[in-house]
């Protein structure tokens, strides 16, 4: 009974990082998206106050 608990714990702890680094992953992805895309407004505002 007590292994089954510690195989349990472990794949939970297991389970929950994949999901934590599946999660995240997108983020970061994102926020790269988003400087580049600052990075492109910033370039059009520029444009426009010239």
């Amino acid at each position: 009974m007590r292994l089954l608990k510690t195989i349990a714990v472990r794949f939970m702890l297991t389970g929950s990082a994949l999901f934590m680094a599946v999660l995240l992953l997108p983020v970061f992805l994102i926020t790269e998206q988003v400087d580049e895309f600052s990075r492109l407004v910033e370039a059009i505002f520029k444009d426009r106050k010239d």
